[in-house]
């Protein structure tokens, strides 16, 4: 009998793989080969400056071997050029070596070594590579075996790319000439890459095209609109619907220099990545973070310009709110947000005066903003998990890095794939409008859970 189960189970794991139908996964667990510890050891120099290094430990030796190498690398060039720190806050010297990673499929994952030099909490310079393997035979996966080598393919790529890089700071003009350089199919061939839950992101250095901007730039290309185009073995390892179930972890009320950078340390630990939903005024303040939060890979959304109860404010003073936080945001990151949270989820009051952003909720609140224990956390979590949730969290918390740590294992043992905001609603091809009101996406239901 538990043959013929296995067996129709197996049956099933086919069907759902070539029909790629969100609904019938099967809720793979953690996979052998995606296995990974990473963990960071900072060092103080001698002039006070501070080198964090992290380290990664893969299924794969060789893989742990290339990975750590670059990473090492780039610490012992970096870090003895780096100025006198007069502390270790707001007049910091640093260098972070990060290796953010990211799982797809049953076999692949990619690596994004990064080097970013902060002083005085700004941003100077940033250096970074991109990897992508087979976890199970070491061998690095290009974009050439992700795509189709046709014209259309590399035509649809260029034109991609070219538009996202063009979106960045829309104040200031691109270097034509570079851009053109980027979008040719040899550049294209040769671009740094990562593969995510839902997404395959592009990687490019802001100053290649904008002098005097260290952050990231990201053009980001949704599996299901690029599935036609992919090779076989580009659709199987990118077909996550057909293995996992999906959520979306938030954050809200950030950024918080105390606990904000904790948050990003356990997203890149687990190799997930998260939604930030930041408050505007906080943003100038606090920039470093809202740039890191970028540069690790989460979306970010809005959480209004303050954090005041909307009931209580005019009409006027909240249309006003989404160009008050995207110049801000354009500032920090180059890019605007397309999405808001209303802090206490007050979005009537939005909506009904017409405050151009799309709105989202959550369908899985962690009450974590009563100040609950990481263990209170994690069993609302366990009690309340549903496919296709947004899950609420709070930035500003002291148990929410920690809480972020153990909500991500968990997730995993239970057969989820986080996903940011935006990878949540394309994988089901759901389109975010402005004044509409979005709490979850289980195949493409949005509404409020009832439960």
């Amino acid at each position: 009998m538990r043959k013929t189960i296995r067996a129709a189970l197996a049956l099933l794991a086919v069907i759902c793989l070539l029909t790629g139908t969100a609904g019938s996964a099967l809720s793979e667990t953690l996979q052998e080969c995606h296995k990974v510890t990473n963990k960071a050891e900072i060092t103080t120099q001698k002039n006070k400056s501070q080198v964090k290094l992290w380290h990664v430990e893969t299924a794969y030796p060789a893989v742990t071997e290339e990975i750590n190498g670059i990473a090492s690398a780039w610490a012992d060039e970096l870090g003895p050029d780096l100025p006198k720190a007069g502390n270790n806050g707001k007049k910091n010297s640093r260098l972070d070596v990060e290796i953010r990673y990211s799982r797809t499929g049953l076999h692949w994952m990619s690596f994004l070594v990064q080097a970013r030099t902060t002083y005085h909490q700004q941003l100077k310079a940033q250096k970074f590579t991109t990897r992508t393997y087979n976890m199970e035979t070491g061998e690095q996966i290009r974009l050439t075996d992700v795509f189709d080598d046709t014209d259309e393919v590399w035509a649809m790529l260029g034109d991609k790319v070219r538009q996202a890089l063009s979106d960045y700071w829309p104040d200031e003009e691109p270097d034509e000439e570079k851009l053109n350089s980027l979008c040719t199919q040899e550049a294209l061939e040769e671009a740094d890459f990562t593969l995510h839950g839902m997404s395959l992101v592009l990687h490019y250095p802001a100053e290649i095209l904008y002098p005097n901007h260290f952050t990231l730039m990201d053009v980001t290309l949704f599996y299901p609109e690029i599935r036609d185009m992919m090779t076989e073995a580009g659709r199987t390892e990118t077909n996550n619907e057909a293995y996992y179930k999906t959520c979306a972890l938030t954050f809200d009320d950030g950024p918080s220099a105390k606990n904000t950078p904790g948050v990003l340390d356990a997203l890149m630990e687990t190799g997930a990545r998260g939604t930030f939903f930041v408050i505007g005024n906080r943003i100038k303040e606090n920039r470093w973070l809202v740039q890191r939060e970028h540069d690790n890979g989460n979306a970010i959304g809005a959480h209004n310009w303050h954090h005041g109860n909307v009931t209580k404010s005019s009409g006027s003073a909240l249309r006003a709110m989404p160009q008050k936080v995207n110049t801000a945001m354009i500032k920090s990151i180059g890019i605007p947000v397309r999405y808001d949270r209303v802090p206490g989820g007050r979005y009537p009051r939005m909506v009904e005066v017409k405050v151009g952003w799309a709105y989202i909720q959550w369908s899985l609140d962690t009450y974590d903003w009563r100040g609950l224990s990481t263990s209170a956390v994690l069993n609302k979590v366990k009690k309340k998990l549903h496919d296709g949730d947004i899950i609420l969290c709070h930035d500003i918390k002291d148990h929410t890095p920690e809480s972020t740590r153990q909500i991500v294992r968990y997730l995993e043992e239970e057969g989820y794939m986080p996903l940011t905001i935006d990878e949540l609603f394309a994988k089901d091809g759901v389109t975010l409008e402005k004044y509409k009101v979005y709490y979850r996406c289980d195949q493409g239901d949005t509404s409020i859970r009832k439960d």
